[in-house]
């Protein structure tokens, strides 16, 4: 099989280091497999962008990592110095991105170990892959995907791979509208819109830890309420769906705090000429299902 290289890039924000590190493992155990596989991936670049308030990490730690880890990856670290959400510190750090792939991923994300294998198999198989998503552990996501194809209507950006000329095409992650929700929707919703298939890849498993309550719901943060509240409506606009974005703002108008700053947010942009130009008006590519973004399996 042809070596691939590949760049996998992460956002971190006050992350536990020790979480770091076993992301950083379970990479590098990803790797060894591929290699002793014979799989295409035989070392790869690892680039944390830290959005936090001060850094997590100092040089020893970086050195650290790479003196561990080093035979088949090398850690390079960027502090921002201010909070960039996920959107625009991926497009901070893919500037001068020159792999073949590029790989984006939640810091804490536990990779298996036929990861890169798996993940690599769509763009063998078909043509015109411009996303391959891996299934999430302990909660998959829901939204419905094609059992023998794996194609699915979006991707959800938790781990990803996408081929860095198309990440480059499409103009990386929209970080004008989406802070830290909908990035992910609405660049595959774009993928699609150029000709190019999402995949979802089953055989390709990763741990992604969730902050769940005594039922097994997710309990979000209060940034996490606010941005996918603002996020909803910018989808909606961008995404030419006016008829929803009529029953969102009467739903936010009596809705929660959260609710009611997001459509003060949306309010000011729309008055001052700042929403995007709307996309897809004839619906061809998205597939909004109620107040979702596709069917859901269950």
């Amino acid at each position: 099989m042809n070596r691939k290289t590949l760049r996998a890039q992460t956002i971190l924000y006050h992350n536990e280091v020790v979480n770091l590190e076993k992301s950083l493992y379970s990479l590098y155990k990803a790797v060894k497999v591929s290699k002793e596989k014979g799989g295409a991936i035989e070392f790869i670049d690892v680039y944390y962008g830290d959005a936090s308030s001060e850094p997590i990490l100092s040089s020893e730690q970086i050195n650290a990592f790479n003196e561990k880890f080093g035979e088949y990856l090398k850690v390079t670290y960027t502090f921002f110095g201010f909070n960039s959400g996920t959107s625009k510190g991926q497009n901070i750090m893919f500037k001068d991105c020159t792999t073949d792939y590029f790989m984006a991923y939640n810091p804490d994300v536990i990779v298996c170990a036929d990861y890169f294998i798996e993940m690599l198999k769509p763009f063998e198989r078909m043509e015109n892959v411009g996303l391959v998503e891996a299934k999430q552990s302990p909660l998959e996501h829901p939204k419905e995907f094609d059992v023998l194809t794996g194609i699915e209507p979006w991707g959800a950006m938790a781990c990803v791979i996408i081929p860095t000329e198309v990440y480059r095409e499409l103009g990386g992650l929209d970080e004008d509208n989406f802070f830290l929700y909908c990035d992910d929707v609405d660049f595959t919703w774009r993928v699609r819109l150029s000709g190019r298939k999402v995949v979802y890849q089953s055989r390709a498993f990763v741990y992604h830890s969730k902050h769940v309550d005594n039922d097994g719901h997710v309990v979000p943060t209060n940034a996490e309420l606010y941005y996918s509240a603002e996020a909803f409506l910018f989808m909606c606009h961008k995404w030419s769906n006016p008829a929803l974005l009529k029953k969102l703002i009467a739903i936010y108008e009596n809705g929660t705090v959260h609710q009611k700053k997001a459509l003060a947010e949306y309010r000011r942009r729309k008055e001052n000429n700042l929403l995007p130009t709307p996309l897809d008006k004839d619906h061809k590519i998205t597939t909004f299902s109620g107040f979702g973004y596709s069917k859901n399996r269950y």
